[in-house]
């Protein structure tokens, strides 16, 4: 498991009860190193809970810690202020050049989902927009005083999903957008476009602000996407987690966790994947049942970028061990293969033949790339 301390990972949940409470209270009371703990409270996104959680349920922390998870907390409210006025600015230029856009990830689900914003960091919001309206959504940030570069920062990016990251600085904050004409990124199969069918969109209101999102299933179609692929820090985020198995419980609830089942299958996997690395909601565990039971090498390993794998730096071996030989989990988790079935085809057919698509992509962007 990457994730070194049990103790964050146990409090990466919405609501903890009192049995809860007292598993976390033994893990906490194990803890060693308090900086590190709160190093990795803040890298798996997890402050705004962690200060929650410690607050509600009296959990043991040393008393010199309070200060620090208050002032995390601080800080992700103003962050979530600045992040919303953003929003705000770039919604009403969008409605008012009449240019549709839905909220990806974040934007959408810390409202939706969190219901207080600063509970769900981000790195950027993402916006998806149709395709034919990309460049003219551009523009406009760079209107309302956004930095973005003309071309993405390397030629090996040339058919990204996205165009280049556009920042601008708000109350202290340096807030970041990415325009997607694509919800999927090209390393994970699919594609996720601007909807063209109006049920498959939803309304949200954050503090007086309404904008359009995904439906519920789509959006965890889409956040499952995500947590499956490469992730550039190596590292799987558990805030990650808690969007795919919050909206999860959203989907179940609603009754709709049928048509999750047919139209995105690989969203069951994911889950049935995450159980084996943190205990599912009893709800979704009786609708998955029977959960898995054969042992996983690598769980919570995940693949980490290309870029990362290919540094001329490391050792040839270990480049090739990054590329080819991924954790088992996590090739269970991208190729969608249930954990307790074999891997063989996956690991000496399936991934070598993805690794050379992911790479002759590039090759194709460094010729044609500007």
């Amino acid at each position: 498991m990457h994730i070194p301390l049990t103790s964050v990972a146990a409090l990466a949940q919405f609501n903890i009860d009192s049995e809860g409470r007292e598993h976390v209270r033994d893990l906490l009371l194990n803890v060693q190193d308090w900086q590190e703990w709160i190093d990795q409270v803040e890298i798996h996104g997890l402050s705004g809970f962690s200060n929650k959680h410690v607050t509600e349920l009296h959990l043991p922390v040393p008393e010199a810690l309070n200060a620090p998870l208050k002032a995390l907390k601080m800080r992700h409210v103003a962050a979530a202020k600045a992040r919303h006025k953003a929003l705000q600015e770039i919604d009403a230029v969008f409605k008012r050049e009449n240019l549709p856009y839905v909220a990806l990830k974040g934007a959408a689900l810390a409202p939706h989902l969190y219901g207080d914003a600063y509970l769900r960091p981000m790195r950027d919001m993402d916006l998806l927009v149709p395709r034919a309206d990309l460049n003219r959504s551009g523009e406009l940030l760079r209107e309302i005083g956004y930095s973005m570069p003309d071309a993405q920062p390397s030629r090996f990016m040339r058919d990204m999903h996205q165009l280049p990251n556009a920042t601008k600085t708000i109350d202290g904050f340096i807030c970041s957008v990415e325009l997607h004409h694509d919800g999927i990124s090209r390393e994970v199969p699919g594609h996720l476009y601007y909807p063209s069918n109006a049920a498959h969109m939803q309304t949200i209101e954050w503090d007086g602000l309404t904008f359009s999102a995904l439906d519920d299933v789509r959006m965890l179609h889409q956040v499952a996407r995500h947590l499956e692929g490469l992730h550039p820090s190596a590292t799987l985020k558990l805030i990650n987690v808690m969007d795919v198995i919050g909206l999860a419980l959203k989907v179940l609830e609603a009754g709709r966790f049928d048509q999750l089942r047919s139209e995105f299958p690989h969203v069951i996997n994911t889950l049935r994947c995450l159980h084996l690395l943190t205990p599912l909601p009893p709800q979704l565990l009786a609708e998955l049942a029977p959960m898995p039971i054969k042992i996983v090498a690598g769980v919570g390993q995940i693949m980490g970028s290309l870029r990362n794998a290919l540094n001329v730096k490391r050792p040839m071996s270990e480049r090739l061990t990054l590329l080819f030989r991924p954790s088992d989990w996590w090739l269970h988790l991208y190729y969608g293969v249930d954990p307790d079935r074999s891997l063989f085809m996956v690991k000496w057919v399936r991934h070598p033949l993805r690794v050379a698509n992911w790479l002759s992509r590039r090759i194709f962007s460094a010729l044609l790339g500007g």
